[in-house]
């Protein structure tokens, strides 16, 4: 079908330029599945409301790292009830573990343990990529509990269902992004959330090299994190340094999510801004995007 193997093209272009680029796409896209859901009828249906469901977890996802979490909320929503509707216990499973990932958005713990769980019971099959990122979802929350032993528990279990693909478009299935070296980044993005600073910053810099290059934004991220873990060391020269970098990458691929980010990195730097590297950054900073 040609929405879905479209569907597969907007991904790709996702994880290369960013939301800009894909957004467009992904509601034009959807707008011409409403167009057919009336009179369409059956199995056909049936398929194309799986569709919708995909197109409208992607529109949550892009609006969410286009900085507005209010139209990604509002997508997830209409996700999860198209999933329903088309008995995609799979797709609920994947909108299960996006509002958990809007829970850890919001240092929810529980919220966040408790929609990956629920996301764990719908989702079907066991050693699938879907399954690795819900995994990884349950660690985030056992990290966010300061729970270090489950945090790492859950990410070795997530190891062992990882996606091998580097394509970046999603053909393995939901969870597809997540690789081993996605989920050494993470286990590095909880060592900093568990207040141990200076092994995520090994682990980062170990992990990030072997990213595939088709993954530019989660690059972009894990700088912006690996600057935190020098915050949290007292580094403000270095933390400036990946800042910029992962300014710089926000930028090029519309990631207004990390640009945010590194706003905020700023702010906690305020205090350095004798340092040159600091001021490179708010220099930076000042530049229009």
């Amino acid at each position: 079908m040609h929405l879905r193997d479209q569907w597969h093209v907007l991904v790709r272009a996702d994880n290369l330029l960013g939301p800009r680029r894909a957004l467009a796409g992904v509601l034009e896209q959807i707008g011409v599945i409403e167009e057919l859901l009336p009179v369409v009828q059956g199995p056909e249906r049936v398929e194309l409301v799986k569709l919708g469901a995909a197109y409208a977890e992607s529109a949550a996802w892009l609006y969410e790292d286009s900085g507005r979490m209010d139209e990604s909320v509002r997508w997830v929503d209409r996700a999860m009830t198209w999933s329903h509707e088309a008995d995609d216990r799979n797709m609920v499973a994947w909108t299960l573990f996006r509002r958990s990932q809007h829970a850890a958005a919001d240092r929810d713990a529980q919220g966040t343990l408790g929609l990956a769980a629920a996301a764990g019971r719908e989702a079907v099959g066991s050693g699938t990529p879907m399954r690795a990122a819900i995994l990884q979802q349950q660690a985030h929350g056992h990290a966010l509990a300061g729970d270090e032993n489950l945090m790492h528990h859950m990410l070795d279990a997530a190891h062992k269902c990882a996606a091998s693909e580097t394509s970046g478009d999603a053909r393995q299935g939901h969870g597809s992004f997540c690789t081993p070296p996605y989920l050494e980044l993470k286990r590095a993005q909880y060592f900093v959330v568990l207040g141990k600073p200076a092994t995520a910053v090994d682990l980062f810099e170990a992990v990030i090299p072997a990213l595939p290059p088709i993954y530019r934004r989660d690059r972009g991220v894990a700088f912006s994190r690996l600057a935190q873990a020098h915050i949290a060391m007292n580094h403000p020269d270095q933390a400036a340094v990946y800042g910029r970098k992962a300014l710089s990458i926000a930028r090029s691929v519309g990631s207004i999510r990390t640009a945010q980010e590194v706003a905020k990195l700023g702010k906690q730097l305020n205090r350095h801004k004798g340092i040159p590297e600091v001021q490179d950054l708010f220099a930076d900073l000042r530049v229009p995007a």
